[in-house]
């Protein structure tokens, strides 16, 4: 057994040795160009459906590359000369099994051109190639010299090569082989977004016997972008006969100086390809935006399909190529209504300089007379734009102070705050940080800091925590109850001892039972990951708190003990008075849910309700729906808040105590509003009711008993433009874009004589995606599109009894629903046109979800329909 074991780690330490980097040059091994070498060139260039890889397409191009010393200094320094002899492009038709035959080409006119290069100790110093060549042609030439550049060292390297700035990495696969893998690949002037395209690039070298030469170079790069993929293949395969050697120069300088005229020195990394000006045709902006009208489905029942986001992504598109003056030609006060409001929502979205200089003096925002229904419009797709530019966010922020219109400069200051939290963190984010707390130290009323410290919360930004614990701990008021909305979005940074205990004390203080729940709410969720100081919370809750927060605690650790492994843990561990039955089953009808709605392709949906009701009647209910990525990353994707006060006149109690451990305080006045959010950025709240007047007017009129269009909204998600210099010298430009249309209807019926109520929500939305990949050289081009769409829809629907006691039936269904995805392929090379597709329609299953057996049972006894379809 012993000699087995000594055996065994004998050929570890042997597959160690052989497959570890080893430094040959140290060995004086490797003596590479020491005479002239022919190779038989190979590169494909291939693009392609992710899923299907028979659909394709390509093109090749093959030549015969010589590699000869013109002058060496030693066996680390040379000035090679490289010929490139008979290009040719290489193309095949539609069916997959085709043959590559060759076709006439630009290629033709560059047989028997020479380039040469400078190679010191395995890195390419200079290349020498002819300005005058085509600027693909050239980086072809830089891709082969690329190839060349080989260095036998350990570890990780700089590299800089046709790709551009690499980290490199070498691995000696045997004694004639290595290989080198680049990653993190960054080139200069080549817009690009980080982290957009996945790639890989690998090369391996295969040396001679005598390793006195380079017999083949292999290198491959695969690019991916979503549902489309670039791939490359270069390969140089040495020839026989090798070329008679030629006399060599005596030095570095005469070699140079014997250069033909028309070469000069190059940079090995690629250039970008030049910008081609946006051309926008005269009717396309006008087109786009009439099919926009069309789609936009303002109506119940209307908006949230696929063709109104398609059609929303085709007028963007448009927007954003066109100058200034052609789309302020668009806004002018005899448009048809519906035009603007359209218009004016694209606007926003696009949120550059041009479409800002074309919509701001239409508004008149640094006016008295703004017009307000166009400028809330626009600001609210503002807030929602996926890249802002500073200068409209500066404006909007000076424009923000200037209003009178408060409803107007509410959404100047949540539209400036929500696009700076897009820009970078020392840009005017901080501007509009200093601004909102300069404008929040001067406000005198409540109703001023509400505004500002919601606005603070689109913002989310780190180091505004401290001041919206301070206004949360200031008092009971709406305010403090909009500081601790706003720190929503920072719920990781909270998750530090000493804040974790305000939010602690804020949760336990006497004070109002929402803002209580609020606290305790955002503690639990930032402790889930290391929940060790909740039991003393859990304890003091036990100790007096009122039945409806000890409710709300244990349902929302129950939420958190699916995905927290500690949580679940904590709950086993619990004192038993603190887990036992007594302390499970608290009367009350607040409430804390979370189901997941749908999930596909490595997506989840949650749907998560909050409910905080005091005597049976709702104080604050928020629904969110929560989008989770593969990458575990949560998106708030849409929010809905409902609050009421002084309900309790109507519930036959109008002389209610305080809970037990709430403040006491004057009676309160009867008032109603709805808060939205969409993409985690706030809209300005809206006031549904103030007063019981008002209440039972709109109840006696049958307000809102009919479908309500509540919300409609476009959002763009995940726009994403990559340019990189594939190796063999064609640029690839990968373009993606999707956006989510939503659309929210609601309608509510209330009957004070039979005490009931019955509410329906609707939420209908569509994502619809576009990709794209283009190669585009001198010699062709080739072309892969593709396109997903969905159009998903829930209901909520809740009946509410409240003649004897408290019944409450609520419903959640998400319908059946169809996806689409479609791949088209075209490839232009000369003459020769190939197109290639796919297309696929499938139905996504629906559910309704279960949400407990006291539900069940209140729908039994209330005889409330079985499901509801939209």
């Amino acid at each position: 057994m012993k000699q087995r074991v000594i055996f065994l780690f004998c050929i570890y330490l042997v597959n160690l040795g052989t497959t570890s980097s080893v430094s040959r040059a140290d060995y004086g091994e490797v003596k590479l160009f020491q005479t002239p070498v022919s190779y038989n060139v190979d590169m494909t260039v291939l693009l392609n459906d992710a899923s299907r890889r028979d659909k394709e397409v390509s093109f090749k191009v093959k030549a015969a590359l010589t590699v000869e010393p013109v002058w060496t200094d030693s066996e680390h320094e040379y000035l090679l000369k490289f010929e490139l002899v008979s290009p040719q492009l290489y193309s095949r038709g539609k069916h997959i099994s085709a043959e590559y035959l060759p076709m006439r080409s630009i290629w033709d006119k560059y047989s028997g051109t020479t380039f040469y290069a400078h190679w010191k100790h395995g890195i390419i110093q200079t290349a020498y190639l002819d300005p005058s060549e085509l600027i693909d042609i050239q980086n072809f030439k830089r891709s082969l010299i690329s190839l060349f550049q080989l260095q036998v060292v350990d570890g990780v390297t700089k590299e800089t090569d046709i790709s551009g700035t690499c980290d490199v990495e070498y691995e000696t696969l045997s004694m004639q082989v290595i290989r080198k893998i680049k990653r993190q690949c960054s080139a200069e002037r080549w817009a690009s977004d980080e982290g957009a395209v996945q790639s890989r690039r690998l090369t391996r070298y295969s040396l001679s016997d005598a390793l006195d030469a380079l017999d083949e170079l292999h290198a491959e790069e695969l690019h991916e972008l979503g549902a489309l993929k670039a791939r490359v293949w270069l390969r140089a395969r040495r020839a026989e006969p090798p070329p008679a050697p030629a006399p060599r120069a005596a030095s570095l300088r005469a070699a140079l100086d014997a250069l033909r005229p028309a070469l000069a020195p190059a940079e090995l990394a690629a250039p970008p390809p030049a910008a081609a000006a946006p051309e926008v045709a005269e009717d396309e902006v006008a087109d786009a935006l009439r099919a926009a009208v069309r789609e936009r489905g303002a109506a119940p029942g209307g908006g949230g399909s696929e063709r109104a986001a398609r059609a929303a992504l085709r007028l963007l598109r448009a927007l954003r190529r066109a100058p200034a003056p052609s789309l302020a030609a668009l806004l002018h006060d005899h448009a048809e209504p519906e035009l603007l409001e359209t218009l004016c929502d694209a606007l926003g979205l696009v949120g550059s300089a041009a479409t800002h200089a074309a919509a701001a003096p239409f508004l008149r925002l640094r006016s008295p007379d703004v017009a307000p229904l166009l400028a809330r419009r626009y600001l609210a797709t503002l807030a929602l734009a996926p890249h802002p530019q500073e200068s409209v966010v500066e404006d909007v922020l000076r424009a923000a102070e200037e209003i009178a219109d408060p409803e107007v400069a509410e959404s100047a200051l949540l539209a400036a705050a929500a696009a700076a939290s897009r820009l970078p963190p020392d840009s005017i984010a901080s501007a509009v940080r200093d601004a909102l707390a300069r404008s929040l130290a001067n406000c005198k009323d409540d109703e001023c800091r509400r505004v500002r410290l919601h606005a603070l919360g689109n913002l989310r930004r780190e180091d505004t925590i401290e001041s919206l614990l301070e206004h949360a701990e200031r008092d009971g008021g709406d305010a403090a109850l909009a500081a601790l909305d706003a720190l929503e979005g920072m719920v990781p940074a909270l998750a530090r001892p000493e804040r974790l205990r305000r939010l602690e004390r804020l949760a336990l203080d006497p004070r109002p039972l929402e803002l209580r729940a609020a606290a305790l709410d955002l503690l639990l969720r930032c402790s889930a990951p290391a929940p060790f100081s909740l039991p003393r919370t859990l304890l003091a809750l036990h100790a007096g708190a009122p039945p409806e927060l000890r409710r709300l605690a244990w349902q929302r650790l129950r939420s958190l003990a699916v995905d927290h492994e500690h949580v679940r843990k904590l709950i086993r561990f619990l004192p038993l008075r603190l887990r036992g039955w007594d302390e499970q089953a608290l009367t009350g009808t607040s409430s804390v849910l979370v189901r997941e709605a749908a999930a596909g392709g490595g997506w989840r949906a949650l749907l998560e309700s909050v409910q905080v009701a005091r005597g049976g009647l709702l104080r604050r209910g928020r629904v969110r729906l929560l989008s989770l990525s593969p990458a575990n990353v949560t998106d708030e994707t849409l929010m809905v808040e409902i609050w009421t006060r002084g309900l309790e006149a109507f519930a036959g109690d109008s002389t209610q105590e305080p809970a037990s451990g709430e403040e006491p305080g004057e009676a309160e006045a009867t008032s109603g509003g709805l808060a939205l959010a969409v993409g985690g950025v706030r809209a300005p709240a809206v006031t549904l009711f103030a007063g019981q007047a008002e209440l039972l007017g709109h109840v006696w009129a049958g307000t809102g008993s009919e479908p309500t269009a509540v919300l409609r909204a476009l959002r763009p998600l995940g726009a994403v433009r990559a340019a990189l210099p594939l190796l063999g010298g064609a640029p690839l430009v990968f373009r993606r874009e999707a956006l989510l249309a939503l659309a929210l209807d609601a309608q509510a019926q209330v009957s004070l004589w039979s005490r009931s109520a019955r509410s329906l929500l609707e939420l209908r939305g569509a994502l619809a995606a576009r990709g794209e990949a283009r190669v585009a050289a001198a010699w062709g081009e080739l072309v892969a599109e593709a396109s997903d769409g969905a159009e998903p829809r829930l209901a909520i629907s809740a009946d509410l009894d409240f003649y004897d006691g408290m019944q409450l039936c609520v419903r959640v269904d998400v319908a059946d629903y169809e996806r689409s995805s479609n791949v088209s392929l075209r490839s232009s090379l000369g003459t020769r046109r190939v197109r290639r597709s796919r297309a696929a329609r499938w139905r996504a299953a629906g559910r309704t979800l279960a949400l407990g057996a006291p539900n069940d049972a209140s729908c039994r006894a209330l005889g409330a329909a079985h499901s509801y379809q939209p």
